[in-house]
């Protein structure tokens, strides 16, 4: 048996740099070992909601602006020719 390090981006899989990679004619039956073990979809959900409630939480306590996103937006463009 042999053993390849490599790495694998959600698409492919490469090989390290400087990994020798033998050369093969035909098909090579082959095993691949994750050495991180890839986190289940539930556990990315639950990460995706604690990051929204950190988010909120965040916006909560933060001021209201005093205007809306727009006259914030135009308010920046005039800041920004009248030369400062």
């Amino acid at each position: 048996m042999l053993a390849i390090r490599g790495v694998y981006d959600g698409k492919t899989f490469s090989a390290l740099p400087n990994e020798p990679v033998p050369r093969v004619q035909g098909e090579v039956p082959i095993a691949i070992v994750f050495l991180e073990e890839v986190a289940p979809e539930v556990d990315r959900r639950q990460h995706q909601v604690e990051v929204a409630r950190r988010m909120r939480a965040a916006r909560n306590v933060m001021p209201p602006l005093g205007m809306s996103v727009k006259e914030l937006i135009e308010a920046g463009r005039e800041w920004l020719t009248a030369g400062h």
